[in-house]
């Protein structure tokens, strides 16, 4: 069970990041449906449409991003909870539907498809933004035990390059085959396969580990993750590595070599984690 942290708001400062992000995700998925709803009324004009979606965009990112930006406190509770990836996994479908109505649909599926990908960035945007404000407010005040400065362990970095690289490799050929012979399919396909293999390919760096009395806190360059002590199961030591079970979801692994004090940090996890 994670730590529950509050969340009414009482000294927060406003989160304009946060609440601009919340706003376009949401503009995006709801300006789409606003052009046969025109042409529907006999609104034809270009102009006239690309002004209703600039418009949409616009307003509802201005509306949400008023509203949340005095209410910092939804950032740290939707943080809290796996839901966080909920708006990014809506945004896959939203584009899938309008993938699939592009027959049907014409320009409005087109429509749905790009601004659901767009959406599908800025949703995963907001998950992380949101998880990095839930870390920050749980490790307030914590009291620190270690911490420690590492990359990935060589072996598991190598994995991660050479998959990474078949699937940025995969897509680009996949992209280039569709625009040859006209296959549109494949080249929406390599469009979204493409960024995985980027961010496995840029996602292998140093990492600092904080060990505090609620659990540790994982930070990156942009963003910051916490994992309560509850959510971890047991941890393995060796020359090469030290990986850390989850209950759910990925091991967390470090290059032992990088960490200063090792002895230190098996102490820590010792503590609280069983020893594999």
């Amino acid at each position: 069970m994670r730590p529950v942290v509050r969340t009414d708001g009482a000294g927060a400062a406003s989160d304009p990041l946060f609440s601009g992000a919340s706003g376009a995700y949401l503009g995006l998925l709801l300006a789409p449906p606003i052009v046969p709803g025109l042409k529907w009324v006999g609104v034809t004009e270009a102009w006239a449409l690309y002004a209703a979606l600039v418009g949409t965009v616009t307003a509802v990112t201005t509306v949400i991003g008023w509203l949340l930006s005095s209410r910092p406190a939804v950032a740290v509770t939707v943080g809290a909870t796996r839901a966080r990836w909920l708006p990014a996994a809506i945004a896959a479908v939203y584009a899938a539907v309008g993938f699939a109505s592009l027959e049907m649909s014409g320009v409005s599926g087109v429509l749905a498809f790009f601004f659901g990908l767009l959406a599908v960035l800025l949703g995963v945007a907001v998950a992380v933004m949101s998880q990095t404000r839930y870390t920050a407010a749980v490790t307030a005040g914590a009291e620190e035990l270690t911490r420690w400065r590492a990359s990935w362990p060589e072996s598991a970095q190598r994995r991660r390059l050479h998959v990474g690289g078949a699937i940025a490799s995969v897509a680009t050929i996949g992209f280039a085959v569709g625009a040859v012979f006209d296959i549109a399919l494949l080249q929406y396909i390599s469009q979204v396969l493409f960024p995985s293999g980027f961010v496995l390919l840029s996602t292998g760096g140093t990492r600092t580990v904080v060990a505090t009395e609620r659990g540790l806190e994982v930070r990156l360059p942009i963003a910051r993750r916490f994992y309560a002590w509850e959510e971890l199961e047991s941890y393995e030591l060796d020359a090469e590595s030290l990986v850390i079970t989850r209950r759910w979801g990925t091991a967390l692994r470090f290059a032992t070599a990088d960490i200063d004090d090792v002895s230190l940090a098996e102490w820590t996890l010792a503590e609280r984690l069983s020893d594999d």
